[in-house]
């Protein structure tokens, strides 16, 4: 992962998720030629073959976007488990391609936001490749121009596929439980198991904080998808699921672009919700007025985009939180606690 400046987020949508896909996978085709041609393929940490890389981006049929209230419930899901345990039965898809709307990581450095994760299972591993969103990236590029170290520019702009660049990959076994420091320490490590080059002269500090970031996004992914495997009854689920189709506009793109399916909808991953919001909710808990909330829930710390002030075409981060939130007539339902969802979810 790149240490970029601190700017917006693209805020991509659920009907934008095939385009990302497509945008990747021309993308990872055209890694795939870099290769052959031995001018050099883009490697990250589990997907250093780019044939694999292509073949998970074309085969993830099963889309998801998870909305800003399921990612914060997924984060706080994430930060309660104790060991690293991805089981084979907590996949929703062996493959699969996922959009968080919000950031999935409670920064302590200046990083690229993360914004997208795919994964695929290969025999008894999962191979995660996490994206960072594309605009940071791009803006640092443009401000910085020939200031920056050249082949520093020729890499990052190497990662960046559409809205989307490429962030940092783990290999990471399943059934089995691996403390979270294992996990951290194997992104100190090359592929030959030697220390890796602080190639950028960050200092020690700045790489454990990078490191500490890539690890609460897999904790984020861990409790998205045990969320994503809950019941989703009326009576007994925490979430509920739509399907959200891309816009004509974005179908015919896809048609252009060579999408084997174009139509193919993705799964809108949003928490349960029990009557209609105020309208003057401002604390999180409006949403669309078909879903229904049965629970108030912790928001925990994080950062929030807001316009810059003083330059209208700019933006600021800010931390907000923790508070929590409770959605109009839901002031006497069940709080949603960490150790509540991790007993729930681990069963």
């Amino acid at each position: 992962m790149f240490v970029v400046l601190g700017v917006a987020t693209t805020h991509l949508r659920a009907c934008d998720v095939p385009e990302v896909r497509q945008d990747l996978l021309r993308w990872a085709d055209e890694n795939v030629v870099r290769g052959l041609r031995g001018s050099g393929a883009v490697q990250v940490r589990g997907f250093t073959d780019p044939f694999l890389m292509q073949s998970a981006v074309r085969g993830a049929a099963e889309q998801f976007f998870v909305n800003d209230q399921m990612t914060w419930l997924a984060r706080t899901t994430g930060e309660g488990l104790p060991v690293c345990a991805f089981d084979a039965d907590d996949l929703p898809e062996p493959i699969g391609f996922l959009v968080w709307s919000e950031d999935p990581s409670a920064h302590t450095a200046t990083l690229g936001r993360p914004r997208a994760v795919l994964w695929c299972r290969a025999g008894m591993t999962l191979r995660v490749l996490v994206l960072d969103d594309a605009g940071p990236y791009r803006r640092t590029l443009e401000e910085l121009g020939r200031r920056a170290h050249p082949t520093w520019i020729k890499e990052v702009a190497a990662t960046l596929a559409g809205d989307l660049a490429l962030a940092f990959g783990a290999t990471i076994p399943l059934n089995t439980e691996t403390s979270w420091d294992e996990v951290k320490r194997a992104w100190t490590l090359d592929r030959h198991g030697r220390p890796e080059p602080d190639r950028w002269n960050q200092g020690t500090d700045r790489v454990d904080h990078i490191n500490e970031d890539q690890l609460r996004v897999i904790r984020t992914l861990l409790g998205t998808l045990l969320l994503i495997r809950q019941p989703a009854d009326a009576r007994r689920g925490l979430w509920q699921a739509e399907e959200v189709q891309p816009t004509s506009a974005a179908r015919k793109r896809l048609r252009r672009a060579g999408a084997e399916r174009p139509d193919a909808p993705v799964r809108y991953i949003t928490l349960r919700q029990s009557i209609r919001p105020a309208a003057e909710d401002d604390r999180g808990a409006q949403d669309t007025a078909a879903r229904v909330y049965r629970h108030q829930w912790f928001v925990r710390p994080h950062r929030r985009t807001y316009p810059d002030q003083d330059d209208p075409t700019g933006f600021s981060r800010k931390w907000v939180g923790p508070y929590l939130v409770t959605p109009a007539g839901c002031e006497t339902a069940p709080i949603l606690g960490r150790e509540r969802v991790v007993s729930v979810l681990r069963r």
